[in-house]
């Protein structure tokens, strides 16, 4: 997985930086959606993937071919019929979900198992992994969030200063987001639907959240 988020893209004001997190899926259409949504209305500099980098990897070239970033005909098929329609609310929408797709390389994958990321976002460790079985003491004792993805549910647990995050299964229809700003480092999941559920700072401690279904 490449570095931090990309500076040049986080807009000015208060925000710094915003990394979206997709839990592991199988199906390409809710990867596309959830990874649509994160990239546009959410917007985040950065999506991490933490299932099977194989799968996105086969997912994303799809998705460019989709839109035409191969060169392929498939996006001046749909943008054609797009325009014959003479539907504004659909050329709008087409507009806007291309807009999307075509930051699909910001989508990253994590190294092969047992292999995981590590990334310092501000002044935090993060380490990101999909199964957390496979850290041992050391692994946890370097890192200041720990980010997963085997999970049958998005859960935050606290233990002081450290964190352990996951977005859950993406077929429960949750994403997560890592976001610094000038009101410190937080953790945020959604629904794909845009709807927010739980926002956290990482700056106060508790014991436990789990997100409710």
């Amino acid at each position: 997985m490449r570095g931090a988020p990309h500076k040049d893209r986080a807009p000015s004001g208060q925000r710094g930086w915003r990394l979206g997190i997709l839990g592991p899926t199988d199906d390409e259409d809710t990867l596309r959606e959830a990874a649509s949504f994160l990239l546009g209305d959410a917007e985040a500099d950065q999506v991490v993937f933490l299932g099977d980098g194989a799968f996105l990897e086969g997912a994303l070239e799809r998705w460019a071919a989709d839109v035409g970033l191969d060169g392929g005909s498939t996006f001046l098929d749909r943008a054609l019929a797009a325009a014959r329609s003479a539907d504004a609310r659909t050329i709008e929408q087409f507009l806007a979900e291309d807009a999307g797709a075509r930051r699909i390389v910001d989508v990253r994958r994590l190294p092969d198992p047992p292999a995981r990321a590590i990334e310092l976002l501000d002044d935090r460790i993060v380490l990101f992994v999909h199964d957390k079985a496979v850290l041992d003491e050391e692994d946890i004792a370097n890192a200041n969030v720990i980010v997963y993805g085997v999970s049958k549910e998005a859960q935050l647990h606290r233990f002081g200063k450290r964190a352990f995050f996951t977005p859950g299964p993406l077929a429960a229809g949750r994403v997560g987001i890592l976001e610094s700003s000038d009101e410190g480092f937080s953790v945020a999941v959604y629904d794909v639907s845009g709807m927010p559920v739980l926002r956290e700072s990482l700056a106060t401690a508790i014991t436990r959240v789990t997100v409710s279904s």
